[in-house]
Formats: C-alpha cells, structure tokens, sequence
C-alpha cells in the first residue's frame, strides 16, 4: 500500500520527535515502511529532513491562521483566537518539535526564514494581547511564545512517555500557559467593618 506523502514526513517526524539520531533504518521501522521505501523517495537521511522541515513550515502557517484578527478586535475576539491557536499547535508540537533543535534543519535559511517569519505573525499577536490588557505587559512577547512552545513540547513527550493522555493535553497546557501569561486580577477591596454597635 502506498503511503500518503504526508503521512510518511508525519510519521518521520514522530520518530524523530522521540530520537534526533534516529537513522533511516530506525525511521523506517517506526513509520512502518522499509528502508528501500523511504530512500526511493528521500535519497538521504538530510534530504529526508528537509522534507519535514517544510512540512513543519507548511502545517506551522496553517496553525497561526487564528493571530491574523482583524482591525479593532476587542478582547473576547483576543481570548477566543488564543485558545484556538494553543489548540491548533498541539499536534504542531508532537510532530515537529525536533525541527528547531536539528542542526541539519537550523542550516536550511529557507526553514529559518520560515520560522522568523511565523515569530513576526505571533509575536504581533500576542504585543495585541498586551494592549488590549489581556497578556501581561511585564513580559517580552518573544519570551511569551517561548514559554508557550516550552509547555507544548512537554505535553508531547509526556505523551509519547506514557505520562499523560493526549484528549489531557490541551487542557493542561491552556490552563498553565494561560495561569502564566495572563495579566493578575487585581484584588478587590475588603468590605469594610460594620460599624460597633
């Protein structure tokens, strides 16, 4: 049976997500395909990597389709677009998670263009966020992303150890992203005393 290209580079990348060194042999056997399958169609294990790297770019841009809000967006638009954005990267995580610490990847300028270009779209979301008060303003919005890639990544190798569920996962990085980088509820003021009678 022929398998889908993107079910190969998806696959690929699951493995890789669990063992950066892993070799053609090992991704092969992980997807469930032969060593000649996977080199009829990648010639090399760097070729291979360029693959999903674009795949990573291309499934990225679909995933960011909820920051480009329209002018005059109010807060509940912000809230509603924040949590379908941490939604829409979960699987974004699982599966491409080793594209940004391969240095074979890291030395394709067209995949870091890629992903500068996808930082620009996010990181003005999220200054949004700031201004319409409903991200903390104390933070860089760059360290605002971070920490919310940091939780993703997690929630994928909890996942792929065994530790947690994936229908968990969006919940617990929604509300420990969202407990981080949301601005403090001010403390209401204590009722006064009643007056001694």
């Amino acid at each position: 049976m022929m398998v889908r290209e993107e079910e190969l580079l998806d696959g690929a990348a699951r493995v890789l997500a669990g063992d950066h060194s892993a070799s053609m042999v090992q991704i092969a056997a992980g997807i469930g395909t032969s060593r000649a399958t996977l080199s009829r169609r990648y010639a090399t294990r760097e070729a291979l990597l360029k693959a999903v790297a674009v795949r990573a770019i291309h499934v990225v841009d679909g995933c960011l389709a909820p920051v480009d809000l329209p002018d005059g967006a109010d807060g509940a638009a912000f809230d509603a677009a924040l949590e379908e954005l941490v939604v829409a990267l979960l699987p974004a995580a699982h599966l491409y998670g080793f594209t940004t610490r391969d240095a074979t990847v890291l030395a394709d300028p067209a995949f870091r263009a890629g992903v500068d270009r996808q930082d620009r779209r996010a990181l003005a979301f999220l200054a949004l966020g700031q201004r319409l008060g409903r991200l903390r303003g104390d933070l860089p919005p760059y360290w605002i992303w971070y920490s919310l890639w940091g939780l993703l990544d997690a929630a994928a190798e909890g996942v792929r150890d065994g530790h947690l569920a994936p229908r968990d996962i969006g919940r617990l990085v929604t509300t420990s992203f969202l407990a981080g980088a949301r601005p403090a509820v001010p403390p209401t003021a204590p009722h006064p005393a009643p007056p001694a009678p």
